[in-house]
């Protein structure tokens, strides 16, 4: 009992190693979900980083902006200003910022000019060479001509701003004239940028950039922001470039425990169904095997089966075929899939005929197949439609008639032979019975009379055997004239009837002869003399096998191009295991030696090949009522004017 719950040592290095990767899997969802709401922080992070630095960049460049109208103030008057001017210039400019502290103009490096005198006083009449900390960079902003934006700075007159510097050349003479300053006041902008940073829900730090790399320290925030998972962004103003750091105040959302909860859940249940399924796979695997062993025995007996036996899709295409199927129409083993199996016949066109009359009649067809090398033989097709993986299917049985039809005319060659040598004889004595019967000899005493008719009548039906294989012999042979010309159906049908009611008057039975107005006229291309032996012995059949004083209905219908002749009686019918079987040679319902209807089993045979050498077809309909109903259809021949008419 336990073995079904032991794994090989394979299976169970897998359960470890799925063990393992559904850890891993679990870790690297956990990571993806931090990543995740860490995305989310960053989105908020984004979208409050770019008011905020675009306020910075706005509050900045906005005096930074107005001082250069100042710079082109000077150059427009090539360096003579007046004090008047320059004051209510300044004084102007100053209204129009709002961060601005002050503004001075340093002619020669000297600060003459400065606006709001107010708590700056101090720093009037400066001499830029004396600021030792400062004048190294003011000296190199004057030597690249480059405007500038430095700071924090600490200022003479007190405090630390922002100073935007900007050196003065004349146009035309390339002549450096002085210094324009401008202080712009950094708690006022910090102020702002706070209030709009804890309107965002963020914290912020900013650090300028010094040759091109940026610097320690923040000059506003904590500058550890600038070394952990913050935003960082470019503020580009004029004269300077500066680092931003943005990070959301509110941490991001962790499911970690959720998920390793949920993951690892799924992940027991993952592993007992993985074990429930490898343990299915061994009971598996055995079953797999008992049906391949199946497989292998069915498949043997197929191959050697003497029949091909093919299995096609619903449109006819070969999808398998047996070993005997490849040997007798000489393919190659494992070519015949893929291609429509009417490639096996001599006349492919023949396979619609086929299907449609195997489906209605139940039973074999004969034709001819075709090799691979272009040969012919005879063949036997048996059609039948199936379903396999709920979808139809054709199983198509044939079978190489080659050896049957040698062995056929070895029989029929006998039969010729024993027909004909038994003929002569037995036409004098049937003759020579009939003669003493008839009373050629005298009056006969009632035994001998008895004996005699009994004598002569076996004698006739002897004949009749007789004839009837002379009959199917020149059939077989080819070698019975057919003279198909238009006959005019219900004159034969009438003779016929006439006939054979003679014959039978013992059982009193009637014949009806059933033909529409339209029809009475009709004719059919057909042999008369043939077609009046088939009528008849339909017609001897229904009489023979139908009870005394019944009746016996022919009916005459046309459709289209056919003229169909039905035969119905009230016998007591053929059994529907004997139907496939009606129309073969030497076949009876009741074969037995004690039957009490005596016949040669050729009659429905000889029957079936004068119809078809008239181009029609016969067959065999169960009654609705009650007997037996057999149908006859010939073409329908439409009279011409002019011509004469075979009565």
């Amino acid at each position: 009992m336990l073995n079904k719950f032991i794994l090989p040592v394979s299976q169970w290095l897998l359960l470890i190693v799925l063990l393992g990767a559904l850890i891993f899997a679990t870790e690297k969802a956990v990571q993806h979900q931090q990543q995740l709401a860490r995305g989310e922080q960053l989105k908020h992070e984004i979208a409050s980083a770019d008011p905020i630095r675009s306020l910075i960049e706005t509050e900045l460049n906005t005096p930074l902006y107005l001082s250069t109208s100042l710079s082109a103030y000077i150059k427009a008057n090539k360096g003579e200003v007046s004090a008047t001017e320059i004051n209510l210039l300044l004084q102007g400019l100053i209204n129009q910022a709002q961060h601005i502290r002050n503004i001075g103009v340093a002619p020669n490096n000297t600060l003459l000019y400065l606006y709001p005198l107010k708590n700056n006083a101090k720093a009037l009449g400066l001499y830029y060479p004396d600021l030792e900390s400062q004048w190294p960079d003011i000296r190199d902003i004057i030597t690249q001509r480059q405007e500038k934006l430095v700071g924090p700075v600490s200022l003479v007159q007190g405090g630390n701003a922002f100073i935007y510097r900007i050196p003065v050349y004349l146009s035309g003479t390339d002549t450096y004239w002085g210094l324009i300053s401008t202080v712009v006041n950094i708690d006022s902008i910090w102020q702002l940028v706070a209030a709009r940073a804890a309107e965002q829900g963020v914290v912020i730090a900013v650090r300028p950039a010094i040759n091109g790399d940026y610097a320690d320290p923040a000059f506003y925030g904590d500058n550890s922001l600038f070394y952990d998972t913050s935003l960082l962004l470019d503020i580009e103003l004029r004269g300077a470039k500066w680092q931003l750091a943005v990070r959301s105040i509110t941490p991001p959302t962790d499911y970690s425990g959720i998920i390793r909860a949920l993951c690892y859940s799924a992940s027991g249940l993952i592993l007992l169904l993985l074990f429930w399924l490898l343990l299915s796979k061994q009971h598996l695997r055995s079953s797999m095997q008992q049906v391949q062993r199946s497989k292998q025995y069915l498949q043997t007996v197929m191959d050697n089966v003497g029949d091909a036996i093919i299995t096609a899709d619903f449109n006819g295409v070969i999808e398998q075929g047996n070993l005997p199927c490849y040997s007798i129409f000489g393919y190659i083993k494992a070519s015949l899939p893929g291609m429509h199996w009417s490639i096996l016949l001599a006349e492919p066109s023949l396979a619609a005929e086929i299907i449609r009359t195997i489906s209605d009649q139940k039973t074999e067809y004969e034709t001819f197949g075709q090799r691979y090398d272009g040969s012919t033989f005879p063949l036997a097709i048996r059609l039948s439609s199936i379903t396999l993986q709920q979808q139809p299917r054709q199983l198509i049985v044939l079978r190489d008639l080659s050896e049957w039809h040698k062995t056929e005319q070895l029989k029929q060659q006998f039969i010729s032979t024993v027909s004909h040598e038994l003929r002569t004889p037995l036409t004098s004595i049937t003759g020579a019975l009939g003669l003493i019967v008839g009373g050629a000899l005298g009056n006969l005493a009632p035994a001998q009379a008895r004996v005699l008719h009994l004598a002569h009548n076996n004698s006739q039906h002897l004949s009749q055997l007789i004839s009837d294989l002379l009959d199917m012999e020149q059939l077989t042979n080819q070698s019975m004239v057919f003279n198909i010309k238009p006959v005019t159906l219900s004159n034969v049908l009438k003779q016929c009837a006439e006939g054979v009611t003679a014959n039978w008057q013992q059982k009193n039975q009637t014949i009806n002869i059933e033909t529409p107005d339209k029809l009475k006229a009709v004719q059919v291309l057909a042999d008369k003399q043939r077609l009046a032996d088939v009528i008849l012995h339909l017609l001897t059949n229904a009489c023979k096998f139908s009870p005394p004083e019944s009746s016996i209905i022919i009916k005459v219908t046309a459709e289209l191009t056919r003229v169909r002749i039905t035969v119905a009686d009230k016998g007591k019918g053929v059994n529907e295991d004997f139907v496939p079987k009606l129309f073969d040679r030497f076949t009876q319902a009741d074969s037995s030696d004690t039957r009490d209807d005596a016949g040669t089993g050729l009659g429905l045979a000889i029957s079936k090949a004068m119809i078809s050498h008239m181009h029609g077809s016969i067959g065999y309909l169960p009654n609705k009522d009650q007997g037996s109903c057999f149908y006859i259809e010939l073409h329908l021949h439409e009279p011409q004017s002019h011509q004469a008419d075979e009565t």
